[in-house]
């Protein structure tokens, strides 16, 4: 049997790529004005809460992390392909862990409250500045075309080694119940 990430790592991956996905499209349709005038309002609610749901997603992510070991990797991968491996999964942490800090930093530096989903206001954390606005806007978009890069690398990668038959997307799913 193949060793596998644990059940609720699994969950946490499948959740966060795809929030991660959406996240990224809804920012790009934001920042491009490709939604309808009357929809816009509403995709950035849904972004800001999205995106402040991923980050505690990826806080509980990060914290598995550290208490479990991930399963290791077959021995025909290279130690090159190790490594880079590790790099991408911690740049994956950072990145995602960052983007939601960086957005509401933006969002606040120009003057407007950050609010989950309609329900709950974040606390300020930096006043009206335009400069520190742009700045963290610049950021959280940088980072975010980052992450999509990684992303596709990162299922590229997957899809290498499944075809040298090395297994690894199974390593993120569910077993199936006999």
């Amino acid at each position: 049997m193949e060793p596998r990430y644990r059940t609720i790592v699994q969950i946490l991956h499948w959740l966060i790529a795809l929030a991660v996905i959406e996240l990224i499209l809804a920012g790009l349709i934001l920042k491009y004005d490709l939604a309808p005038k009357p929809l816009r309002p509403v995709l950035f609610m849904l972004h800001v809460g999205t995106g402040l749901t991923v980050l505690v997603l990826m806080i509980a992510r990060l914290g598995l992390r550290l208490i479990h070991r991930p399963p290791p990797l077959p021995a025909t991968v290279p130690g090159h392909e190790r490594l880079a491996s590790t790099v991408a999964h911690w740049l994956f942490y950072a990145m995602v862990l960052t983007m939601p800090v960086f957005g509401v930093l933006f969002v606040q530096a120009h003057g407007h409250k950050v609010v989950w989903f309609g329900l709950v206001t974040l606390p300020l954390f930096v006043g009206k500045n335009a400069a520190i606005g742009t700045l963290f806007y610049a950021l959280h978009f940088y980072v975010g075309l980052s992450l999509l890069a990684l992303i596709v690398l990162h299922v590229s990668a997957v899809i290498r080694h499944e075809k040298r038959g090395e297994r690894m997307l199974i390593r993120m799913m569910p077993r199936r119940q006999r």
